[in-house]
């Protein structure tokens, strides 16, 4: 019970944030919402200003902002109200992340950081495996498949982070990865990931304190999975396509 009161306290803190933190509107940093405008640029330029200037949230309204990997900031949450899409590119060459691990959204040792609303992230999983597949025909790529294709959210020893509301889909990889992260909370999200094979919904490796709570997942391969041993995960009214609880 211990746990669950901190992680809850957490995710309250960082909600508190989320709410009284500076707003700042994607489109004022050149973000275009047609679907067709590679908008990795101006929303890492935007991330990294608000970080530098003492936080607040990035919002995105109604549109499909197309984008490739973009690095969340301490103190940084981006928001994506309902009918806000961030799609991923569809090409290999736009990703990137830590420890060459591909992502679409990814931090490594930041604080307080987020990702909620009611928005999609589409991570055109098949187009983007396609994208891999013809790159390394070419003779470009030599890496296997496996270690190319990217996630949607990758975190790498953060601290505090939280993603809540919003609906996950069609990751190339694995759609969540934490890794040595603390006090992730996670919740009322809606995960569906299928059309390419083995895409976990959540992949947690040696992280504390996780609160995973009234979230659906519908995933080619499993819904929640560790590759290393986590500890203090507290996972509360998940459930999966068959409506099975996720434990």
């Amino acid at each position: 019970m211990k746990v669950y009161k901190i992680v809850i306290i957490n995710a309250l803190l960082l909600w508190s944030f989320s709410l009284t933190a500076k707003e700042y509107k994607a489109s004022l940093f050149g973000a275009v919402s047609d679907g067709i405008t590679l908008n990795t640029g101006s929303i890492q330029y935007a991330i990294d200003y608000i970080s530098e200037n003492g936080g607040g949230r990035l919002v995105f309204y109604v549109g499909r902002y197309l984008t490739g990997s973009i690095q969340l900031k301490s103190n940084v949450v981006i928001e994506l109200k309902e009918g806000a899409v961030l799609v991923a590119a569809p090409s290999i060459y736009d990703y990137d992340g830590p420890e060459n691990r591909n992502a679409l959204l990814w931090a490594e040792k930041q604080d307080s950081i987020g990702v909620v609303g009611k928005g999609v992230i589409e991570g055109q999983g098949t187009l983007v495996l396609e994208s891999i597949k013809t790159q390394r025909k070419k003779g470009y790529l030599k890496e296997n498949i496996g270690s190319l294709c990217p996630a949607l959210i990758y975190m790498k020893g953060c601290n505090s982070i939280t993603v809540e509301g919003i609906n996950l889909r069609e990751a190339c990889g694995n759609v969540q990865f934490y890794n040595g992260c603390t006090l992730v909370s996670i919740s009322n999200i809606t995960t569906v990931s299928t059309s390419v094979e083995n895409s976990q919904g959540i992949l947690l490796s040696e992280c504390d304190r996780v609160n995973l709570s009234d979230s659906f997942f519908d995933t080619s391969g499993k819904e929640l999975s560790q590759a290393g041993a986590s500890k203090n995960l507290s996972i509360v009214n998940n459930i999966n396509k068959d409506g099975k609880k996720i434990r």
